[in-house]
């Protein structure tokens, strides 16, 4: 089925970021996978090695808006408090 097919929702820049998507996406109850996590071991360029986060096709659209607003959620805590 076309629908249950896997694919790369996103790359991210290392396994923190990928780390933070997959927990956004298991809070909104999204299955997913994040391959390549331990690629930056040292034997290879770490700009290669960058992980990857997988989801089922039929996930795409809830999962973009997850990742979507997790970054927002970051973005609004990186930002300094005004007094």
């Amino acid at each position: 089925m076309q629908g249950d097919d896997i694919i790369r929702l996103a790359t991210a820049a290392d396994p923190a970021e990928a780390a933070a998507m997959q927990e956004a996406l298991e809070e909104e109850g999204i299955p997913c996978k994040v391959l390549g996590e331990l690629l930056d071991s040292g034997f290879l360029d770490p700009q290669s090695a960058r992980p990857e986060v997988w989801v089922h096709r039929n996930d795409l659209e809830r999962a973009v808006a997850a990742i979507e607003a997790q970054r927002r959620a970051a973005a609004e805590d990186a930002e300094p408090e005004e007094d």
